[in-house]
């Protein structure tokens, strides 16, 4: 897994072993990503959440794109501590050990105007994390399988699908202006 673009383009990340539960998002499927938000957003002045980040590839990017800063969030945060130590990138990441729900619903300011989730194919608590996410100026795309379908509340504040594989992304805005 690699970078994609920007100042640490091409730079390997640390990946989990094939036991870990970790499912990084492919660097074709994320290139795809980043092809439509570099045409929605100055990643200049971006402030990324990375949720359920596994390696933290997504914030990462966004880091190595011109972010100012990334927060990573997730259960297990050996590996994105490790990838950020390797890309010294630990003065603008800020790495949280939390469960997400917990953290978006206790903890969570609102500081970030781009948000990425990418839990586990198994995750049950869609509504949930779409509704607690549904409160701040964001933009927020979410990864997911194929299987998942979304028509609930905020189902009118999704401006975008895009298929890459068996990954698929959906975005939404949750932009106040």
């Amino acid at each position: 897994m690699r970078i994609i673009s920007g100042i640490y383009k091409s730079r390997i990340l640390k990946t989990p072993d094939k036991s870990d539960e970790t499912r990084p998002t492919t660097d074709m499927a994320r290139e795809t990503l980043f092809n439509i938000l570099t045409n929605l957003i100055d990643f200049d002045k971006t402030v990324c959440l990375d949720l359920f980040c596994g390696t933290g590839s997504f914030g990462f990017e966004c880091l190595s794109r011109g972010a100012p800063k990334a927060y990573f969030v997730d259960h297990k945060t050996k590996i994105v501590e490790n990838n950020a130590e390797l890309l010294k990138t630990e003065n603008k990441s800020f790495i949280i050990n939390y469960d997400v729900l917990s953290f978006l619903k206790n903890d969570y300011n609102g500081e970030c105007n781009l948000v990425f989730a990418d839990p586990p194919y198994s995750f049950k608590k869609y509504d949930d994390l779409i509704h607690l996410l549904s409160f701040h100026n964001s933009y927020f795309i979410l990864e997911h399988s194929e299987k998942f379908i979304y028509t609930g509340e905020h189902s009118e504040r999704i401006f975008k699908k895009k298929k890459k594989g068996i990954t698929e992304f959906t975005f939404f805005n949750f932009n106040m202006i």
